[in-house]
């Protein structure tokens, strides 16, 4: 089973059993990947999250339970998730325009959201440019941040890094020749809602300067993709979407705990918008299902 069946075998998962409390590391072993990127490769894909897609689907098939029967709301509110007919009425509204109350009226129009099904087509044909390296463990000096679902704390600390000092900092404490300076998420911290996002150089030396920490990288494979535009932060959105659409679902890997975004900023050889996406890989374990 490749990736893109994989994805596919959870979204199906997810809508048999839309009405359960759905257990997140179990939605993403039926596609093996872990929690954290079957997140970030639903987001990507489908533009929302999977708490959203969840709350979308369980509000249209409400509305359309409530147009079809005499359902009490009180009940239909438990039904689809809600310990009060309060909260599942302010969602109601939030993503129909109407209360619960109006949507039995003839003629009252609401929302709805069909199951995604992934699509084969006819995509890419535009070239991404990657190498395959078994790395060595590696230390970087870091500042980190804790980063939840729907914060933006990574560019929050790249902003605090920029404005107090601390990416000259790090140029100059770099070991690497090139000077990197580095955005890492290390999908090994994600706890369901968050995981641990740091900013960064490689860094060799043994003492530690005031104010940062160290973070230990074990020696594992990792595919980096080159991009000659990482100026932009849609830039820099358009490659992930493209390594997780395009590259991975024809790939013999998927991907692992780790990614960085790497920014070369000290040599000659690399204009500062260019920079490397590395994503920390392991062989594909998917097995046949003739299910999907």
């Amino acid at each position: 089973m490749d990736m893109t069946r994989g994805i596919q075998r959870a979204i199906y998962y997810v809508d048999d059993n839309i009405l359960v409390d759905l257990d997140l590391e179990e939605v993403a072993r039926k596609a093996y990947v872990s929690p954290y990127h079957f997140q970030r490769i639903f987001l990507l894909l489908s533009g929302m999250t999977l708490g959203t897609y969840i709350r979308n689907r369980r509000l249209s098939l409400a509305a359309a339970e409530l147009q079809s029967g005499s359902i009490k709301i009180i009940d239909l509110a438990m039904k689809y998730g809600y310990d009060a007919p309060e909260s599942f009425s302010r969602a109601f509204e939030r993503f129909h325009g109407i209360l619960p109350s109006a949507a039995r009226a003839k003629g009252a129009k609401v929302n709805a959201m069909s199951p995604l099904s992934i699509k084969v087509s006819l995509t890419g044909g535009s070239v991404l440019t990657y190498s395959i390296e078994e790395m060595k463990g590696f230390r970087l000096i870091v500042k980190s941040v804790r980063q939840v679902e729907d914060y933006d704390a990574p560019a929050q600390l790249w902003r605090q890094c920029s404005m107090d000092g601390t990416i000259e900092a790090l140029i100059d404490y770099s070991t690497s020749p090139n000077k990197e300076i580095i955005g890492l998420t290390d999908g090994s911290t994600y706890d369901g809602t968050s995981q641990m996002y740091y900013v960064g150089t490689i860094y060799d030396e043994g003492e530690i300067p005031e104010g940062f920490e160290i973070k230990e990288i074990p020696a594992r494979t990792w595919i980096k993709f080159l991009s000659r535009d990482m100026t932009e932060r849609h830039a820099e959105a358009e490659i992930w979407r493209r390594i997780y659409s395009e590259y991975f679902p024809a790939s013999e890997y998927s991907p692992n705990e780790y990614q960085m975004v790497v920014y070369l900023v000290g040599t000659d050889d690399y204009a500062q918008e260019m920079g490397e996406i590395w994503v920390e890989v392991r062989k594909q374990m998917f097995v046949a299902d003739e299910n999907v």
